[in-house]
């Protein structure tokens, strides 16, 4: 692969085809491409503190989100021919 095609598909938008264990697949719609088993980053042991106005409170802890088939994501690639790629959202 060429630099050229490297750098062009860096960033892509795709839409969801199937997910497991914590990872997607993605259909590219300009290529009709779809990618290998991509990861979906997660930030591991966030936690939101809830205060409400009565003074009482409650933890909350945020899940792994993993998203749904048929959602469009973005996409980023590692810039190296045979780079791992990421879903870094819902778009």
């Amino acid at each position: 692969m060429d630099k050229s095609s490297i750098m062009g598909r860096l960033v892509q938008v795709g839409t969801v085809t199937a997910v497991s264990g914590g990872r997607a697949r993605v259909k590219f719609p300009d290529t009709g491409v779809i990618s290998g088993w991509l990861y979906v980053p997660q930030h591991q042991g966030a936690a939101v503190p809830v205060n409400p106005a009565d003074g009482h409170s409650h933890g909350a802890q945020l899940g792994a989100w993993t998203p749904k088939v048929n959602e469009n994501v973005l996409v980023v690639y590692l810039p190296v021919p045979v780079g791992e790629g990421f879903i870094l959202g819902v778009v």
